[in-house]
């Protein structure tokens, strides 16, 4: 679990980065948004649901994907402030009018009236995360969560059996990573 630490660690540093730049922040997101896409297409959301990303980071790549092509209302969380500060001036760049960013703890922010629930790939400790969720979510949304996939054997396999969420898929992205579903039972 340390190499996923520092993996995340890294990735931070480099989106806070590249949020400097708009041709890089339009790079990374565009060469993201259809794995995001393909990945979100598995969920039959109506156009009013509420969507909640924990760990947006400094360049929101799912929150602007959804927001670009979905009619959800999307809160992203981060609780890094200098992430938030990012995320938003992005999001204000491209006009998204149905996302709300916002610095929070995926430990304490309110988890009631979502439809879809978003744990990113850098969210630590993931397994304390989806234990809270199984206990403050509502029953019947869905949890979309992020793992190394395919470089699990480098970062290590986590430990993601939580009680009061039922796995339903998992789906392999483009890029090597993996997303767990699961409803709150």
């Amino acid at each position: 679990m340390e190499l996923q630490y520092l993996h995340n660690k890294l990735l931070r540093f480099v989106e806070k980065i590249f949020s400097k730049s708009n041709f890089l922040t339009e790079f990374y997101i565009d060469i993201q948004e259809r794995t995001v896409l393909e990945e979100f297409s598995q969920f039959d959301l109506n156009m009013n649901s509420k969507v909640l990303i924990m760990g947006c980071g400094s360049i929101p790549n799912t929150v602007i994907s959804l927001a670009r092509n979905k009619k959800w209302e999307i809160v992203s969380i981060d609780r890094d402030e200098i992430a938030v500060r990012n995320a938003e001036k992005i999001i204000d760049r491209y006009g998204l009018k149905n996302v709300i960013v916002k610095k929070a703890d995926g430990m304490e922010v309110d988890l009631k009236g979502y439809n879809l629930i978003v744990v990113a790939l850098g969210i630590e400790p993931k397994s304390r995360v989806l234990e809270r969720i199984s206990k403050d979510a509502d029953s019947g949304t869905y949890i979309l969560c992020r793992t190394a996939g395919a470089f699990s054997k480098i970062f290590g396999k986590e430990n993601l059996k939580v009680n009061g969420l039922k796995m339903i898929k998992r789906y392999r992205r483009k890029d090597g990573t993996e997303s767990i579903v699961f409803v709150k039972e």
